[in-house]
């Protein structure tokens, strides 16, 4: 109990501290934007640049603190589980689940191009795995009954749906993201692909991670207004989960 309790604050402090660089950026860089007509903005500058040192420091701290309560977390690499994996031992399968799709979701953020990525917390992964376990706990029951990939598509299908309408959920909730349409796109291109890739791997694990979340990012590019829609739709995990089967059906 202990160690989880240690786990879940150093996972939120470092949720609040990423949260508070992003401020401190976005503030930092407002303010050269006004530099002209503000003769104090060298001393602003100087100090918003110590804060924004401050916070990195601490959010070194706060890694190594979690490295403490987590032993194993060594590196930075793309790693990613076949989707059931994080289902067989819900304690280490939640660290996991948070852990890879945090840093898959990071890594497709860094590509976007004229659109603002959603805020990325582990936290909001954690939350919809949680919310998956207790609600859906018939889904996770049923993929560890199942045989053979055509009884697993529609299942794994419709674990993907909930999980990802409940990390755009979370995201869109979000002041600073507005759920707006081009949000919800930018959501679904940001947290969809990590899922599908996942997903992908329980069906073919010759292709390393960073493969399988090349093949993903590409076939939810190409669905993700389509998927966006659906969000908002009056069925949307059926529409969700039938785009995910057709997916896992056709790829890699």
């Amino acid at each position: 109990m202990l160690r989880n309790a240690s786990e879940d604050m150093a996972v939120h402090l470092k949720d609040r501290l990423r949260d508070m660089r992003d401020f401190l950026r976005a503030h930092r860089y407002e303010r050269r934007a006004t530099a002209s007509t503000d003769k104090h903005f060298g001393d602003i500058e100087k100090l918003l640049g110590r804060a924004v040192s401050v916070v990195d420091d601490t959010l070194t701290l706060a890694e190594s603190a979690s490295r403490t309560v987590l032993p194993d977390r060594r590196n930075h690499e793309l790693v990613l589980r076949p989707l059931t994996g994080y289902f067989t031992d819900f304690t280490e399968g939640e660290r996991a689940f948070r852990r890879h799709m945090y840093r898959a979701a990071k890594a497709l953020a860094d590509t976007l191009q004229e659109r603002d990525p959603p805020h990325i917390r582990e936290t909001a992964f954690a939350g919809a795995y949680e919310t998956l376990r207790q609600r859906q706990g018939h889904i996770v029951l049923a993929l560890k009954k199942a045989s053979g990939h055509e009884t697993l598509r529609p299942l794994v299908a419709g674990l993907l749906a909930h999980l990802l309408q409940e990390i755009c959920r979370n995201a869109l909730s979000d002041p600073a993201t507005p759920p707006t349409a081009q949000n919800a796109v930018t959501c679904i291109s940001v947290f969809a692909p990590g899922l599908l890739a996942s997903a992908l791997a329980l069906f073919d694990d010759s292709l390393p991670a960073p493969d399988l979340l090349d093949i993903a990012t590409l076939a939810i590019a190409a669905r993700e207004e389509r998927m966006a829609r659906s969000l908002k739709a009056d069925q949307p995990i059926t529409d969700l989960t039938a785009i995910f089967e057709s997916l896992l059906t056709h790829l890699p």
